[in-house]
This record gives C-alpha cells, sequence and structure tokens, in this order.
C-alpha cells in the first residue's frame, strides 16, 4: 500500500519501518521526528501518505506503553493545521473522511492519565472546526486540574468561534486563571475586551509556557502569541506593548520591545527609549535597535548608550545616533574605524533586527565627513581590509563628495 502513497519526498516506502520504530523506546524520538518532516514537512500540503497514517498515529496515541504520545498528538495537529490552511487543491481528497473518523478519537484523550497528552491535544481539536466540539472542552474544563491543559482548552474553544459558545467564554472571565485564554476566544466571536483582561494573563505569566499554543520556556513568547492573536486590532497591540514595556519581567520586556517593531509611533517611542537603561543588556539592545530603525531623535539618551558596558549595545545606540548625524558619534565612530573592532557589519544583513550597515551609518554622518574621512582613507589604506569593507568605504566617500560644496 505505502509504495501507491506519497508524502513530501516521494513514495512513503518508509512509513512501516518508522512507526515500528516508533514503538521502540530508544528510536521512537527520532522516529516520530522523521515522520513528520516527511508526512508534514512545512506544512504547505497534505499529501497522500497522511490520510493513511492518521488512524495508525491515533492507534499509537492511544496505546500507554508508547514513550513519545505527545509527540505523536503534536504530528496529528501539524497535520490537521496544514489541512485547514494549505490551497484546497494541495489537500489530499482522501483527508476529510480519515479526520472526521479521527476527531472522536482526539477527544476521548481529553481525559488521557498523561497530563503531557492532555496538554497537547487541544491543539488538533482546536484545528476541528466545523466539527461539534467545544461541548466537550468546556465540559473537560470543569474537571482538569492542570492549568496548562486548562488554558489549552479554553484556547481551543476560542478557535472554533462558535457563538454558542459566547456565554461561556464570558463567564471565564471572572476567573483570573483563565481570562486571558477566554479574552482572546471572544475576540475571534467579535467581542472586544478590555486591554485590563488581556494583562491579568502575565501575573502567572510562567504556566504558558507548556501550552500548544504558547510552547515556550520564555514568558516572551505569550507576549508573541498575544500579539498575533491581536492581528490587525493595532490601538490594542500598542496598548498591551506599552503596558508590557514596563513589566517587572525582563523577558515579558523583550517580549514587549519584539512586538512593537511594527507599531512604532510617536506615542510609543519614548517608551522605548526608557529601556535604554534596561537591567537586561539585551532589552538594551533591542531598545536602541528600535530607536535607529525609526530614526528616533532620542539623540541625548543614545549618546549615553553609547557608552553601554555591553557592546551590542552600545553598537546598536551608536548607529541610531549617528543615523541623526549627532557630532556625539564622531569620536566613537572614530575609534571603531581606528581600531580591531569595528562593531557594526560591513555587508547588509537581510535578517530581521540585523545591525544598520556600517555605509548607512557613516552617509548618514555626512554634515560631518571631514572629521571622518582621515579615518576611513586610512581603514582604506589598510592590508587587512577585505574586498566587500573596501568597496563600502569608497561608497561612503562617494556619497559624501556628492553632497553640494563638496
Amino acid at each position: 500500500m505505502w509504495d501507491q502513497l506519497e508524502h513530501a519526498y516521494g513514495p512513503a516506502t518508509d512509513v512501516p519501518d518508522l512507526l515500528a520504530q516508533v514503538r521502540d523506546p530508544v528510536l521512537a524520538p527520532a522516529a516520530i521526528g522523521e515522520l513528520n518532516a516527511n508526512v508534514y514537512h512545512d506544512g504547505d500540503a497534505v499529501h497522500s501518505a497522511a490520510p493513511a497514517l492518521l488512524p495508525a498515529l491515533l492507534d499509537l496515541a492511544e496505546d500507554p506503553t508508547v514513550t513519545v504520545r505527545p509527540a505523536i498528538v503534536e504530528t496529528v495537529g501539524d497535520l490537521a493545521h496544514a489541512a485547514r490552511t494549505a490551497e484546497p487543491a494541495d489537500v489530499d481528497e482522501a483527508w476529510p473522511d480519515a479526520w472526521t473518523a479521527a476527531v472522536p478519537r482526539l477527544l476521548g484523550l481529553l481525559a488521557d492519565p498523561d497530563v503531557e497528552v492532555r496538554r497537547v491535544v487541544t491543539f488538533p481539536l482546536a484545528q476541528a472546526i466545523g466539527h461539534h466540539v467545544w461541548p466537550s472542552l468546556r465540559d473537560r474544563l470543569a474537571v482538569e486540574p492542570d492549568q496548562a491543559a486548562r488554558l489549552g482548552l479554553v484556547v481551543a474553544t476560542g478557535h472554533h468561534a462558535d457563538p454558542a459558545a459566547l456565554d461561556w467564554l464570558t463567564g471565564l472571565l471572572a476567573d483570573p486563571a483563565v481570562r486571558l485564554a477566554a479574552a482572546v476566544g471572544l475576540r475571534r466571536l467579535g467581542v472586544t475586551t478590555d486591554v485590563r483582561s488581556l494583562l491579568d494573563g502575565f501575573t502567572d505569566v510562567e504556566v504558558w509556557a507548556d501550552t500548544w499554543c504558547v510552547g515556550s520556556p520564555r514568558p516572551s513568547a505569550v507576549v508573541w502569541w498575544l500579539n498575533r492573536e491581536l492581528g490587525d486590532d493595532r490601538a490594542t497591540r500598542r496598548a498591551l506593548v506599552a503596558r508590557l514595556l514596563e513589566h517587572p519581567n525582563a523577558d515579558i520586556r523583550a517580549g514587549a520591545l519584539w512586538s512593537s517593531a511594527q507599531l512604532l509611533d510617536d506615542e510609543l517611542l519614548p517608551l522605548i527609549a526608557d529601556r535604554l537603561p534596561d537591567d537586561e543588556p539585551e532589552n538594551r539592545r533591542l531598545a536602541a535597535h528600535l530607536l535607529a530603525s525609526a530614526r528616533a531623535p532620542f539623540a541625548d539618551d543614545l549618546a549615553l548608550a553609547a557608552r553601554d558596558v555591553y557592546l551590542p549595545a552600545a553598537d546598536a545606540a551608536l548607529s541610531a545616533l549617528a543615523l541623526l548625524g549627532d557630532e556625539r558619534a564622531v569620536e566613537p565612530l572614530r575609534q571603531r574605524l581606528s581600531g580591531p573592532r569595528l562593531g557594526l557589519p560591513v555587508r547588509p544583513q537581510r535578517r530581521p533586527w540585523s545591525p544598520t550597515p556600517l555605509e548607512d551609518v557613516l552617509i548618514a554622518m555626512r554634515d560631518h565627513a571631514d572629521a571622518l574621512l582621515p579615518a576611513v582613507r586610512a581603514r582604506l589604506d589598510n592590508a587587512s581590509t577585505d574586498q566587500a569593507e573596501g568597496a563600502a568605504f569608497r561608497r561612503v566617500i562617494q556619497a559624501w563628495q556628492a553632497q553640494p560644496g563638496k
């Protein structure tokens, strides 16, 4: 059978051996990882092997002797998510029937003795749109003792956006332990809750690390998840980030800084500048990077931050200061140009949050070109200067010379 089916890498002839290996405690972690990579791959299609594999995966998930049951359930969730989000033409025609048969079996795992299984099973159930599963999620919440599993139940209910769940989710706002999950679910039903309801979720943020929707030990991951959930509601996202920038947890502040990149405005930028002396070094770097990207006029704060003992933060602050054309950037830049450590990339880096290239920084200092030119020329004459660096410095000189009066 399997030679007639395909996964992302061709004929699915390896599936039977991998399924057998999943039953071996030693081989199981690698085997389920390879199965996921082969059948789910990057989630852009549901191949013909997936419908046939689904009942076999559920057999393994229901077997208490299998050691990787949470990872198996997560693979089922990945496949279900792919089926829901991929182009319909890329979903194998046998999947809907296989998935309909799978949903009741997944509901059975809500009461599994293994808490790790209970925490993750709400991931595939959240993808069961069109299946009437939310009453089962509601009923399980009444008896579920694990807080992360409880949060997963509420979030999964919200994903279904069933109007019949409106009153139940509204009632959960009174419970601080699940208020954030309920508020997010209500937003999917078109009910806007105040920012306070969202902020309350950060009083015990560590528990979210064990939920399927966040799944990271870093509190900042909750900020990221919530930022995604709020989507186009920029006003609420901005209000949330503004509050969280002052949170006592440094990693939550980091999440707020990361989440603010697309929200920068005149009200938010001063709050970001306030993070330049943050206790956490990486937060200082993130704040300076954001101010650089916005060309934000906080020169006095940046001049102090450019002396940071944490060099990546000092680099970012110096970049931001130089992009403003501030004279106080001249001497630090001359020291960089004359010393062994530039601290700023010569080659542009096409990644988010990459430092500003040195070429852009120097060109922005055109009003101080005369003060910087000797150091740039000396760097050019240095035999150790590589080809890319030399080309960048020559472009800087050309840009300076192109100014009127030069």
